[in-house]
């Protein structure tokens, strides 16, 4: 049996290889609350800081689309 597998998220990294979007770039749009939509996963609620950043391939390639951009 095998089980296929289809990445569902990416890290900053992975966008910065795919897109040519430096991570500096994505920080500074997450902080200024514009860019690439992504989640955070492990944060603790009541800090600013830590954690995961993740970018859903599905949420990615729809702002991509909808801002007339080529896609992943």
């Amino acid at each position: 049996m095998t089980i296929e597998t289809k990445k569902i998220y990416y890290r900053p990294k992975e966008i910065e290889q795919l897109l040519g979007i430096k991570q500096s770039t994505l920080s500074k749009q997450r902080q200024g609350k514009f860019g690439l939509p992504y989640v955070v996963v492990g944060r603790n609620p009541k800090s600013n800081r830590g954690g995961i950043i993740l970018y859903e391939v599905s949420k990615v390639h729809d702002y991509l689309e909808r801002k007339g951009r080529s896609t992943l």
